[in-house]
C-alpha cells in the first residue's frame, strides 16, 4: 500500500473548478436578493434610527414644555398663596378695625351711661338735700331757737337723716 502525501492534481483541480462554479452560481443567484435584503434592512434600520432621533427630539421638547408648565404652575401657586395671604391680612385688618370701632362705640356708650348716671345721682342728691333742707327748715320754724334746743335739733335732724338714708 502506498500513501500519497500530495493530492491528485486532476481531482484537486476539478474540486477547485467545481467550488468556483458553485460559488459563482450561488453568487449569481443569491447576490442580488441578499444584497437587496441587506440594503432594505440597512435602510429600515436607518429609518428606525432617524425615527428614534426624531422621537427623542420630540420627547426633549415635550420635557422642556412640561418643565416650563410646571414652573408656571409653581409660580401661579405661589401667586395664589401670596394673594390668599394678602387677602387674609386684609381681612384681619378689617376685623381689627371693626373691633376697634365697636369697642370705641361701647366705650362711648358706657361713658355716656356713666355721665347720665352721675347726672341722675347728682339730681337725686339735690332732691335729697332739698328734702333735708325742707325738713330742717320745718323743724326750725316749729321751735324757738336757743343754743341748747338748736344743738338738740341738729343732732335729732342728723339722726333722722341718717335713718332716712339707710332706709332708701
Amino acid at each position: 500500500m502506498q500513501v500519497n502525501v500530495l493530492p491528485d492534481i486532476v481531482n484537486f483541480g476539478l474540486q477547485i473548478l467545481a467550488t468556483i462554479f458553485l460559488f459563482s452560481v450561488i453568487a449569481y443567484k443569491l447576490y442580488k436578493p441578499v444584497s437587496k435584503m441587506l440594503n432594505d434592512r440597512k435602510e429600515a434600520i436607518a429609518k428606525d434610527i432617524k425615527f428614534a432621533e426624531n422621537k427623542k427630539i420630540e420627547a426633549e421638547e415635550l420635557r422642556k414644555d412640561y418643565e416650563l408648565k410646571i414652573s408656571e404652575a409653581k409660580n401661579e401657586a405661589k401667586g395664589i398663596v401670596e394673594a390668599s395671604r394678602k387677602r387674609g391680612d386684609q381681612i384681619r385688618e378689617e376685623i381689627v378695625a371693626n373691633a376697634k370701632v365697636d369697642a370705641n362705640d361701647i366705650l362711648n356708650k358706657a361713658n355716656k351711661e356713666i355721665e347720665r348716671q352721675k347726672e341722675k345721682a347728682a339730681e337725686d342728691l339735690k332732691q335729697e338735700v332739698v328734702t333735708i333742707a325742707m325738713m330742717a327748715a320745718t323743724k326750725v320754724v316749729e321751735q324757738k331757737l336757743d343754743e341748747k334746743t338748736h344743738k338738740n335739733m341738729i343732732n335729732k335732724f342728723i339722726n333722722e337723716v341718717g335713718e332716712s338714708k339707710w332706709r332708701n
